[in-house]
C-alpha cells in the first residue's frame, strides 16, 4: 500500500542522493594547467675567440659536463704545457739542497779542527755560508709552489676555452657554427630541462590554504600525447593576482626518459577538502 507521503520521501532521496553526489565532486578541483621545461638556457661563452668545434646539433641529448663547443686554445695549450714542465721539474730543488749538505759537512770538518789552526773568521764564513744555502733552499721550494700554481692558472684558463653544458637536457637551438666568432654576450646554444617538468596552474584565490607543499595531484595531458601522471606541489605563491582573482601554482612532473615534451597544455586535478564548488581558472595572461 502507497501512503500518500510516499512519493514526497522518494523525491527528497534523490535530491540527498544528488548532493551527496555533488559533495564528492566538490572533494577534487579541476583546473587548466601549462607544463613546461624546468629551465631554458642560453648557453654562450666566458671568453671571446673563434669556435674551432661545436659538435652538438638542435634535437641532441647532452648531459651535465659535456663539452658542447669549444673555442681555438692554442695559445692556452701551450701555456699549459709550459707551465707543466716547470711545475714537474725539481732540479733546482735537487741542487739547492746538495750544496747545503756541502755546506754542512764544510761546517762540522771546520768545527773538529782544533782552535788556533782555523780562525774564527773562516768559522763564521762557513756558518754563513751553511745558513744561506738553507734559506736559498726554502726559496727553490716555493718557487716550486709557485710554478704549481700557475700550472693550475694555465689549466683554468684553458678550460674556459671549453663551453659545457651546466644541464642534462636537451638542444632547442643552435644559434653559431665552427669559424665564427664567439663574444661574451652571444649564444650559441639555446638547452632546456625536461626532467623533470614544470606544471603550471593558477587556482582561484579561495582555494589557496587548501593547496600545500608536496601535495599529489594528477596531471591529464592533452591530446595528442594523452595520459594521467602524478606530481607533486613545490611552489605555492604567496602573491594573489588581484585583476584575476588567482594565485600561481607549481607541479614537479618526472620525466627520466624525456618521453613527455614541454610547452603542452594539461589539466590538473587537486584532491580538495568538500565544501567549495569546483573552478577552472586559466593564467592571467591566457584570460
Amino acid at each position: 500500500m502507497t501512503t500518500p507521503n510516499a512519493p514526497i520521501r522518494r523525491g527528497l532521496l534523490a535530491l540527498g542522493l544528488i548532493a551527496a553526489a555533488g559533495a564528492a565532486e566538490a572533494q577534487v578541483t579541476r583546473v587548466d594547467c601549462v607544463v613546461e621545461p624546468a629551465q631554458k638556457l642560453k648557453i654562450g661563452s666566458a671568453t671571446v675567440g673563434i669556435l674551432k668545434s661545436v659538435p652538438v646539433n638542435r634535437g641532441d641529448t647532452v648531459k651535465a659536463g659535456d663539452v658542447i663547443a669549444r673555442l681555438d686554445a692554442s695559445v692556452e695549450e701551450a701555456n699549459v704545457a709550459l707551465a707543466r714542465a716547470q711545475a714537474e721539474s725539481s732540479a733546482g730543488i735537487e741542487a739547492q739542497r746538495t750544496r747545503v749538505e756541502l755546506y754542512k759537512r764544510r761546517q762540522d770538518r771546520q768545527s773538529q779542527l782544533a782552535k788556533g789552526i782555523v780562525t774564527q773568521e773562516k768559522l763564521d764564513q762557513v756558518e754563513a755560508d751553511y745558513e744561506i744555502g738553507k734559506r736559498d733552499l726554502q726559496t727553490e721550494i716555493l718557487k716550486h709552489g709557485l710554478a704549481g700554481i700557475e700550472l693550475q692558472r694555465a689549466q683554468a684558463q684553458l678550460e674556459l676555452r671549453l663551453i659545457r653544458s651546466p644541464i642534462t637536457g636537451l638542444v632547442t637551438e643552435r644559434l653559431m657554427s665552427a669559424g665564427e666568432f664567439a663574444r661574451q654576450d652571444s649564444a650559441i646554444y639555446t638547452l632546456v630541462q625536461l626532467d623533470p617538468l614544470y606544471v603550471e596552474a593558477y587556482l582561484p584565490v579561495p582555494r589557496w590554504g587548501e593547496i600545500k607543499l608536496g601535495q599529489a595531484a594528477t596531471v591529464d595531458l592533452d591530446e595528442p600525447i594523452g595520459g594521467s601522471y602524478q606530481a607533486k606541489v613545490t611552489v605555492v605563491d604567496h602573491v594573489f593576482d588581484a585583476a584575476s582573482g588567482t594565485f600561481g601554482v607549481r607541479l614537479e612532473l618526472p620525466n627520466p626518459d624525456h618521453k613527455l615534451p614541454g610547452g603542452q597544455r594539461c589539466k590538473v586535478a587537486f584532491p580538495l577538502a568538500p565544501g567549495g564548488p569546483v573552478a577552472t581558472a586559466l593564467p592571467p595572461g591566457e584570460r
